[in-house]
């Protein structure tokens, strides 16, 4: 049901448009981390952590004015699911800032130390993550059930890629045990990236869920 508010929907616009550049944002952090990761230098991972807090404060703010869009023109049933969907991606991507800022850490503890046979498949499960992220995001943008279920069916590649590495490591730990502490480490680099896939596939189960309640 469309509002017929003019001034609801030019600042639900706006605001649907701040959380998309926030998600744009994160996408950055991502990959800044691991970058490091694959580098070994510390600087694009300590930038990541230090927009953890203007991640935080773009939440709060479109918290802020959707409670206040929420008081001043007592929106509809539709208007209301479409405030609750914004708020509810948006605390999705400030989980995927969390998960990237988690990822330039545990790159810093690698200390230049990533092994070199797993450079490639770090960023080849860059790569599909960032890129169900950013899909998540174009449906957010305009919801598209197609795309919703694609998001939905890839998560899968991701977990397999996830577990194939860490056996991977498992069996590099068994042939150097004095690494063990450093291969940990790797691990939780690509767990901090499996986690953000799954922060794609709650976005894209949200949105199906509120464009099928509609």
């Amino acid at each position: 049901m469309p509002s017929y508010r003019p001034t609801f929907d030019a600042e639900l616009t706006e605001l649907k448009a701040r959380v998309l550049r926030t998600g744009a944002e994160v996408i950055e952090m991502i990959s800044g981390a691991v970058e490091s990761a694959l580098s070994g230098d510390p600087t694009p991972a300590n930038r990541v952590i230090d927009r953890d807090d203007e991640i935080d404060r773009a939440e709060r703010e479109v918290l802020l004015t959707a409670a206040k869009l929420i008081m001043k023109e007592q929106p509809v049933a539709a208007d209301l699911r479409r405030l609750l969907a914004t708020l509810g991606i948006m605390g999705e991507i400030e989980r995927v800032a969390d998960d990237a800022v988690k990822l330039a850490k545990r790159a810093l503890k690698t200390a230049g130390h990533f092994p070199g046979e797993l450079k490639l498949a770090l960023q080849e499960m860059a790569d599909m993550v960032t890129h169900s992220f950013a899909a998540a995001l174009r449906l957010y943008s305009e919801f598209d059930l197609e795309l919703a279920n694609k998001i939905l069916t890839e998560e899968h590649q991701v977990d397999g890629k996830y577990v194939e590495n860490r056996r991977r490591i498992y069996e590099m730990i068994r042939e150097e045990p004095e690494e063990t502490e450093q291969l940990v480490r790797v691990i939780e680099v690509f767990h901090a990236l499996e986690h953000v896939s799954d922060h794609s596939v709650d976005i894209a189960k949200r949105l199906k869920l509120h464009w099928e309640g509609a």
